[in-house]
């Protein structure tokens, strides 16, 4: 055995590898490959070589083979065959790569060759050439099969010389190793649908993905496409026959060749239909476009008012929401307070009420065990009175019963007595019966062998009428088919002359369309340098406009940006203004609250010691003071130190009451000044650096100025504590109290130096005091220039504002000229364009017809010579139908004479048939005699045991119930006495359960009044809850609604800042103020919003709590209305207004084209349907003659016939069937049997099949309802048709398979294992014989 492989087995070159390879008895297939259906089985490409195994990896299939063949496409073997050759392996290549030299391979097939050096080692595989070279070859260049075909007929010329530098070249095939087909021209078709599981399919032709149309027009007029004639079954006889007549059309449209006529006429009228409602569509197109372009003019500003209202809504609704949910939330807190209250009353009468209810139940418990016992009893003595009712019933029954079977006992023996005397009568009637069968017997035996003898000479003169009429049936039949070839040949005749006219009617279209189309051109041409020139002139008015607009737009961009600079110095200025305000609004704050003060200190100025002051008066000292050198205010407050906080009493007299109510009140220390004399100070004079104090400041008042003389007598500032400490080293007797430095620093006369910064805290509170006027004097200064510099700022900016806004109209006005030259420019770009374009269609235009028309001259010129073949056709069927009727006319006069021989004949055999059936008659009559005495005196013997058995068993009966009634009586008696005992304890229980309850009743009233008065509270509690639940409800409700409507958590919004931005104007809409409005009807303009900037103020947010609600909510509602009332808003309008004006050329255009179009397709419909008339009208009465023969060859005799039901409109009238067997009224086929059903559908099929018969025929059981006699009449004409088809029938009938040229069939003769089995029957032999060794394969279920 050979261990063979295949490389590439989804081609069709290797399917015929596979079917062959898989039968040759020394070849071992170990593996094949294809890298499209590698894993799968080999069913999945090829269903008819169901192997079981899968496709296999192509390395898989090298490693296992001896010999490996490689049906792959041109390119793939040079690669492979090096590989294996290395291997050692044999190579068979079906492809191209090593048959020709490489130089040839390149230039044929335009790839480099890639093993040039394997070509010389190559064999050429022709055996009848090269037999001894492939011998010992290791590689084979296979040839196809049309080049060995033409190289073996021209060897001999070759070899003497005749050809000379020929090359012999095929080329065939639409598909091969694995490569997809293209179209539908295929040599061999394999047809697969796939169904998913959610109900969709998948259709395939040759493995190609394909279209259920495709498929359905590549069977289209072949007799096996989807309405066939081909593919009979039982059910489709039923629906052939019963079938109204249009439906039973297609037979006939199928017969005649014009499905694919209909079909093309069914996708003219739908596509006429298509053209019909895209003229529709374009009418109301073109009208819907100047509605668009007046619509446009308005929507822009209307979006513009849209915005506004939108702004203004969303943010009342959000301040509305939010001012609920704050108000709701309070009420909220005192519902929950009010109910735990309630709840707490609540809870206190639900326990006392517990209490009462838990000895409530005990006592009811008590009370249902009293019941029970109660009920308990009366039960009881239920049952016992049931029981001995029972008891006495039992007894009646019982004496009932015994009478009965006591006369049923006397009947039983009366019986058996009539028996046995019936069986005495039947035994001597048997006896005279027996000899009577006896002497029929004899009688038949005689008359038997005269009826098979006139038998024999009957079944002679059939056969030989059968032979005569098998004669004539044939000469018939040959003349049928050969009429069906003419009608087949005038068909061909007539569609060939209608493509003729259709050529010529083409061509002269072709011609005209081809002779304007140049004319179009020349116009076109004019047309595109003429828009070339309006492009080049509007590309300058673009420039010029864009360069105009780029200007506009740079001085906007230069005011823009001075004014944003501007805008940030005063945002700057602003800020600094602001912080000033913040400062002295500070320190006047701090200076009304006494900041930096005592509690005593503070309690003396706010005069609440005017009683201890009377007429006097207290002032701070740093209200009499001012400072008048800032730059020593440091060292000021280090001299003063805590005596800045000094208050200054008019007179000394005062300090003792005012020290005493401080010590009562115990506010603590505070420092007081009062009038001092002068002091004398001498010593060495001071150098200029160290300056008074008192040079420093200045009374406010005069009648102060001894005050503050006072205060800082011998007090000094200097610039440095060195050059003092140098001085005054210097000058010992240098007199002073304090000297302070500028930077902090504090000497007294003792010595003590206080040097250091303070801490920042510290020094805030000890100097804010004394400098606080001073400072506040200086911010408010400050203060006023830096107003009075941003009021400039603000000047200036508004002459910037009013720049940018004329700078803004320029370039509104710039960008409007710009976009309106670039929609010039885009028009004349597109006129260009389309007319280039139309320019290329022409060219294009013009080419495709000058092609067409050379192919509608090849067409008509081969059309021509078909139409001759046709009609020489023609010709030869009239003679040859002449010859077959003068066949039929001699035939026909032998069948008559043979008829009437059969006659003579068949009537002597029935004569005897009538003798031997009375004798068959009188030997019957004595037998079923003899069987039925037999059967009665059986059935008399077994009534006889019946009966006496049954005597027996109601002797039994009635001893047995005489004694059950004897104890039910006893029984009865007994229970009598324990129902009075049962009686006297029920009505004991029933006392004690009436006192129980009584105390249940008045518990219950008890309980009832607490039970109201826990209702009430209950009451307000739930109210309480409801009213909680209502506002609780309400807050989510308006969170959930806020969240809806502005994606917002209502909680976290500011109902104030919201109602502050309901008054300011949407972003990003500052652009579009030069908008005018245009109001719709009855609507009102949008509110013009208050211009905004910057962060409310805490001034502002206060004023809006002054609000009035009600016309705010009412607003939210207006809003709402109105924007509803607005309708669909488009926002994107100014894109779209370009866009509208060229598209009524074409639509004009698409409008005439359409037209054109539907003429032409009318045109092509009433062609369709005069070529369909008269093929279908030559084809029905071709099939009504073939109808009528085969009825009657089929029926041996009777009557058929097929008519129009409207046969004024042969193309779409029913077609009705006519049938009468012979022996039978004329009447509707729905009345037939099923075997005339059968006989009728099948002579209708292959009246069709002498039309046109089909490649195949499937026929499935329809020998079912057919008798032997009428089976072998459907056998016969099945096998006079295999000279026209191939017949595929599926049967049980062992007649119909015994006709067969081959069967196919399973048997099971394992348990459990299946055998497929084939067999081909040896006509000559008389014998079958298997198909191949083995009988075939073995399957386990």
């Amino acid at each position: 055995m050979v261990r063979v492989g295949i490389l590439g087995a989804s081609g069709y070159g290797g399917a015929e590898l596979l079917r062959l390879l898989k039968a040759h008895p020394e070849v071992e297939l170990v593996g094949f490959s294809s890298r499209k259906y590698e894993g799968r089985p080999l069913e999945a490409a090829w269903p008819q070589l169901w192997d079981g195994r899968l496709f296999a990896a192509q390395e898989e299939v090298l490693e296992r083979a001896e010999v490996v063949f490689l049906a792959l496409p041109n390119g793939l073997s040079m690669e492979i065959a090096p590989e294996a050759l290395k291997a050692g392996k044999r190579v068979v290549d079906l492809s191209g790569d090593f048959r020709l030299p490489p130089e040839v391979y390149e230039a044929w097939y335009r790839i480099p060759h890639k093993s040039p050096d394997l070509y010389r080692e190559a064999v050429y595989g022709l055996p009848e050439l090269h037999r001894e070279e492939l011998k010992g070859a290791r590689l084979v260049a296979n040839p196809g099969c049309y080049v060995t075909a033409a190289t073996l007929a021209l060897a001999p010329l070759a070899a003497e010389g005749v050809l000379k530098g020929a090359f012999v070249v095929g080329l065939s095939g639409v598909s091969g190793a694995g490569r997809e087909a293209e179209g539908t021209a295929f040599a061999e078709v394999s047809v697969m649908r796939r169904l998913h599981r959610e109900g969709a399919s998948d259709y395939f032709i040759n493995g190609k993905p394909s279209r259920l149309k495709d498929i359905q027009r590549l069977f289209m007029d072949t007799g096996i496409g989807r309405m066939s004639y081909s593919f009979m079954v039982q059910g489709q006889i039923d629906q052939i026959l019963s079938a109204n007549p249009a439906e039973r059309r297609y037979l006939f449209e199928e017969a005649a060749g014009i499905t694919r006529y209909k079909a093309q006429r069914r996708e003219a009228l739908n596509k006429l239909s298509g053209v019909d409602a895209n003229l529709a569509r374009i009418t109301d197109v073109v009208s819907e476009v100047g509605r668009q372009i007046a619509s446009l003019r308005r929507q822009a500003a209307k979006a513009l008012r849209y915005r506004r209202l939108r702004h203004r809504f969303t943010h009342l609704d959000l301040a509305w929401h939010a001012k609920q949910f704050g108000d709701r939330r309070a009420q909220v807190a005192t519902l929950e307070t009010d109910a735990t209250a309630c709840r707490a009353d609540v809870a206190g009468l639900t326990d006392g009420l517990r209490d009462r209810e838990a000895a409530l139940l005990q006592t009811r418990a008590r009370r249902a065990e009293l019941a029970e016992q109660v009920q308990l009893a009366q039960q009881a003595l239920f049952d016992l009175r049931t029981a001995r009712e029972n008891a006495e019933n039992e007894a009646r029954t019982s004496d009932l019963r015994s009478d009965d079977l006591a006369s049923r006992l006397a009947e039983a023996r009366r019986e058996a007595q009539e028996a046995e005397l019936q069986i005495a009568e039947y035994e001597l009637r048997l006896r005279g019966s027996s000899d009577a069968k006896s002497t029929a017997a004899g009688s038949v035996s005689a008359t038997d062998a005269a009826y098979r003898e006139k038998t024999a000479q009957v079944e002679e003169a059939a056969r030989q009428v059968v032979e005569a009429e098998n004669r004539l049936r044939r000469a018939r039949q040959d003349i049928l088919v050969a009429e069906g070839e003419m009608t087949r040949a005038r068909g061909d005749v007539t569609n060939l002359e209608v493509d003729l006219r259709g050529y010529q009617s083409r061509h002269v279209d072709l011609s005209d369309s081809l002779a304007q189309a140049k004319q179009d051109r020349v116009a076109l041409e004019q047309r595109v340098t003429e828009s070339g020139v309006v492009v080049t002139t509007r590309h300058g008015e673009l420039q010029a406009a864009r360069s105009a607009e780029q200007e506009a737009t740079e001085k906007g961009r230069d005011l823009l940006n001075d004014f944003r600079a501007l805008q940030q110095t005063i945002s700057e200025q602003d800020r600094k203004v602001a912080k000033l305000s913040a400062q002295l609004g500070l320190l006047e704050q701090m200076q009304s609250r006494l900041e930096g003060f005592s509690e005593a200190a503070k309690a003396v100025l706010r005069g609440e010691f005017s009683e201890e002051l009377r007429s006097g008066k207290a002032s701070a000292l740093a209200d009499l003071v001012t400072v008048v050198d800032v730059s020593a205010a440091a060292a000021l407050e280090n001299i003063l130190g805590a005596a800045s906080e000094a208050v200054a009493l008019d007179s000394a007299e005062f300090l003792p009451g005012i020290v005493a109510k401080m010590g009562e009140r115990q506010l603590g220390r505070a420092v007081f000044q009062v009038e001092a004399p002068p002091a004398s100070r001498a010593g060495s004079a001071a150098p200029g650096w160290l300056r008074p104090a008192t040079s420093a400041v200045q009374a406010k008042a005069p009648e102060h100025a001894r005050l503050v003389a006072n205060l800082f007598d011998g007090c000094y500032v200097c610039p440095s504590l060195g050059d003092f400490i140098a001085w005054w080293r210097a000058n010992p007797g240098f007199e002073f109290f304090l000297v302070a430095t500028t930077d902090g620093d504090l000497v007294d006369r003792r010595g003590l130096v206080y040097a250091g910064k303070p801490r920042k805290a510290a020094a805030n509170a000890g100097s804010g005091v004394f400098s606080r006027e001073s400072e506040i004097r200086a911010v408010r200064a400050s203060l006023e220039s830096e107003n009075d510099q941003l009021t400039t700022l603000n000047e200036k900016a508004l002459g910037i504002q009013s720049a940018m806004d004329a700078n803004e109209l320029d370039v509104s006005a710039a960008r409007d000229a710009t976009q309106f030259a670039a929609q010039e420019l885009s028009v004349a770009q597109a006129d260009e364009r389309s007319a280039r374009q139309t320019l290329t269609a022409a060219d294009d235009r013009i080419q495709r017809e000058e092609r067409q028309l050379a192919e509608l001259d090849n067409a008509k010129s081969e059309a021509l010579k078909r139409r001759d073949r046709a009609q020489e056709t023609l010709t030869a069927k009239d003679a040859q139908v002449a010859e077959l009727r003068a066949t039929i006319s001699s035939g026909e006069g032998q069948l008559e004479s043979a008829r009437a021989e059969s006659d003579v004949r068949r009537n002597a055999l029935g004569e005897a048939r009538l003798a031997h059936a009375e004798q068959r008659q009188r030997l019957e009559l004595v037998g079923r005699e003899l069987a039925d005495l037999e059967s009665r005196r059986a059935e008399a013997t077994a009534r006889l045991n019946s009966r006496r058995i049954e005597a027996q068993q109601n002797e039994k009966l009635i001893a047995e119930l005489k004694a059950l009634a004897m104890s039910a009586r006893e029984t009865s008696a007994r229970l009598a006495g324990e129902v009075e005992a049962a009686s006297a304890q029920l009505n004991e229980q029933r006392l004690a359960l009436a006192e129980t309850d009584a105390a249940v009743e008045s518990e219950d009233r008890v309980l009832s009044v607490d039970r109201d008065r826990l209702r009430v509270a209950d009451t307000r509690l739930k109210g309480l809850e409801v009213s909680l639940a209502e506002q609780t409800s309400q807050c989510g409700f308006i969170v959930e609604k806020v969240q809806a409507d502005h994606q917002l958590d209502v909680a976290d919004v500011d109902w104030r800042l919201q109602l502050w931005l309901s008054d300011g104007e949407p972003e990003g809409i500052s652009s579009f103020d030069d908008l005018e409005e245009t109001d719709e009807e009855g609507s009102r303009p949008a509110p013009k919003a208050v211009a905004r900037r910057g962060e409310p103020t805490a001034e502002d947010l206060a004023a809006m709590e002054s609000a009035d609600w009600p016309p705010l909510v009412r607003e939210i509602a207006d809003l709402r209305d109105r924007m509803a009332g607005m309708g669909s808003v488009n926002l994107v309008a100014v894109e779209e207004y370009s866009s509208l004006r060229d598209r009524h050329d074409f639509l004009t255009k698409q409008s005439d084209d359409l037209w054109k179009a539907k003429e032409e397709l009318t045109k092509a419909i009433d062609e369709l349907n005069q070529t369909s008339l008269k093929l279908f009208t030559d084809t029905f009465e071709q099939v009504r003659k073939n109808f009528k023969f085969t009825f009657e060859r089929l029926f041996v005799g009777g009557a058929a016939d097929l008519t129009m039901v409207q046969a004024e409109d042969p193309l779409e009238s029913g077609i009705e069937i006519v049938a009468q067997p012979p022996g039978t009224k004329l009447r509707g086929i729905t009345l037939l049997s099923g075997g005339q059903k059968t006989m009728t559908a099948v002579a209708l099929l292959f009246a069709i099949y002498m039309v046109k018969p089909s490649p195949l025929c499937v026929l499935d059981e329809l020998d079912a309802p057919l008798d032997d006699a009428n089976v072998n009449r459907f056998t016969d004409i099945i096998r006079e048709f295999t000279r026209f088809s191939q017949f595929v029938v599926i049967t049980h009938n062992k007649r119909t398979v015994s006709a067969a040229d081959a069967i196919f069939g399973a048997t099971m003769q394992e348990k459990g294992v299946t055998r497929l089995f084939s067999m081909r029957f040896n006509k000559e032999r008389d014998e079958a014989e298997p198909t191949q060794s083995g009988g075939g394969f073995t399957m386990a279920r």
